[in-house]
């Protein structure tokens, strides 16, 4: 067996056999992979037609769509249907999808991200500036398996799919050339889009220019210039073999589907057009590069620690431990520990946490020095909780409590204002889905921020032991847009709710 491309193959289907994966659909539940889908299919169709109407919002409404298209509309809610379009634009955790597959060449396993939806950053920015709405695109794993349902996996170079396209029209295969059209068209944007990645990560840094992808691009350069020759040869060829067919076959040909295949002919055309033109703009960002930036391109001047050291190994990847720390800086303070300043005298003046409960006066009288011992700092849960008792009263009475001002009294704000600890948990808990523990744990030494402050309300306060068990989840309140200003403190108008699995 060859297995040189098995990891390829593995990293390929991965997407697929992940595709609702995880999600919770109720009566949904048989049909999740079916309707994730269709979803997918109708953006698809929706960035063909250059359709901008691809917000969450619009994915909900695609969504109870295709449920009506089904029949199973009845089986849907609103909370399984925002559930599973969640469920394709991140993860459980709010971030990319991961999955395993075989490295063929390090011979090893390995974890491979992915996601179904991108941010289309010019759509997006055309929206922010009118209603501050994101606008998403299939990724190119999503496209793959758009593709891969169609059976057109492999992807042939454009011109080739351009003859493909003539040669149908030739023989009066109408809607095959219209399914090709399309597909040449997604397969045009698609180019578009990596050309707009690249140029505007060659705006932000000009070193992406010596990128994997920006040398690859450079040696395929010549052949990106033939390809725009031979589209436009077959562009005229694929007008003459319409005309002709209209002419000939006019007594078979259904002229509705004539005329929509050459307004898509002109759509892919214009495509093409705007694919090469990212290119010329890219080419001309790089030779004003070369030509009034030639340091850049200059060879690298030695070693030296912001760059080597901290933008290309310890931002990117971390440090084992703290200790390494000081290992890794001791050399730029003191290159031996005898000398007249070293290190350990720069960390005594900094702020660690010893906290002395009575210094003497005196050192002759206070006998023996008493050892100082370590206590870190914390947060003064006392006052935290005192704050976060009405959110979490409100919150098992009515199933949520929104942060507002009428939600407390001026002294209570003023205490939130005074407080950053209890503020800042508001994002800690805004950042993924938090159950309650069914039973307290012993101790809190494993716990994180949040449950901590759950586990303690919870203890001091028995009515709230209803929320054992329950989901939380922390969102920006629908149809608020402004912030809450008190002074002394700025904060979105969080709403914490309790969600039904």
């Amino acid at each position: 067996m060859n297995w040189n491309d098995f990891g390829e193959r593995n990293k390929r289907l991965n997407p697929l056999w992940s595709l609702g994966a995880g999600m919770n659909l109720g009566e949904l539940q048989p049909y999740k992979e079916m309707i994730a889908l269709s979803v997918l299919l109708q953006v698809y169709y929706l960035e063909l037609e250059s359709n901008e109407q691809r917000s969450r919002e619009d994915l909900v409404e695609l969504t109870w769509n295709s449920l009506e298209r089904f029949g199973i509309a009845k089986l849907g809610s609103p909370e399984s249907v925002e559930r599973l379009v969640d469920g394709l634009l991140w993860s459980g955790g709010g971030g990319d999808f991961e999955a395993n597959y075989y490295d063929d060449q390090s011979r090893q396993m390995a974890v491979q991200k992915y996601k179904y939806f991108t941010v289309d950053e010019d759509a997006t920015r055309t929206s922010w500036e009118e209603n501050g709405t994101t606008i998403y695109r299939l990724s190119e794993y999503a496209m793959e398996l758009i593709f891969m349902s169609h059976e057109i996996i492999d992807e042939f170079q454009i011109s080739i799919k351009l003859l493909e396209i003539q040669m149908h029209i030739k023989h009066g295969r109408v809607t095959r050339a219209m399914q090709d059209v399309n597909e040449l068209i997604s397969r045009v944007r698609k180019m578009t889009q990596q050309q707009q990645e690249y140029r505007n990560a060659l705006r932000r840094n000009p070193k992406h220019i010596f990128s994997e992808y920006g040398a690859q691009r450079h040696q395929r350069l010549e052949e990106i210039h033939q390809q725009f020759d031979e589209e436009r040869k077959h562009f005229d060829n694929i007008h003459r073999s319409l005309a002709r067919l209209a002419n000939d076959e006019k007594d078979v040909i259904d002229f509705n589907e004539l005329r929509l295949l050459s307004e898509r002919v002109e759509l892919s055309r214009r495509v093409h057009d705007e694919l090469a033109e990212v290119v010329l703009s890219i080419f001309e960002a790089e030779t004003n590069l070369r030509l009034n930036f030639p340091e850049l391109f200059w060879g690298a001047a030695g070693f030296n620690f912001r760059t080597h050291v901290w933008e290309e190994w310890v931002k990117p990847e971390g440090l084992p431990d703290g200790d390494s720390m000081e290992t890794l800086i001791s050399g730029l303070f003191s290159p031996s520990q005898d000398f007249i300043y070293p290190l350990a005298w720069a960390w005594e003046e900094q702020d660690v946490g010893f906290l002395p409960d009575e210094l003497p006066d005196d050192p002759d009288e206070a006998g023996e020095e008493e050892e100082l011992h370590y206590v870190p700092k914390s947060i003064p849960w006392t006052e935290v909780s005192e704050l976060w008792l009405p959110v979490f009263a409100g919150l098992a009475e009515q199933g949520s409590f929104t942060f507002s001002a009428e939600a407390f009294t001026e002294d209570e704000q003023r205490r939130w204002a005074d407080t950053p600890n209890a503020v800042d948990l508001w994002v800690q808990f805004s950042h993924t889905e938090i159950r309650v523990l069914e039973q307290e744990s012993e101790g809190h030494g494993g716990a994180d921020e949040c449950q901590k402050l759950i586990g303690r309300l919870i203890a001091d306060h028995p009515e709230l032991e209803t929320l054992r068990g329950k989901v939380l989840q922390t969102r920006i309140a629908n149809g608020q847009q402004d912030s809450i200003r008190w002074p002394g403190l700025e904060i979105s108008p969080y709403t914490i709710t309790i969600v039904e699995k």
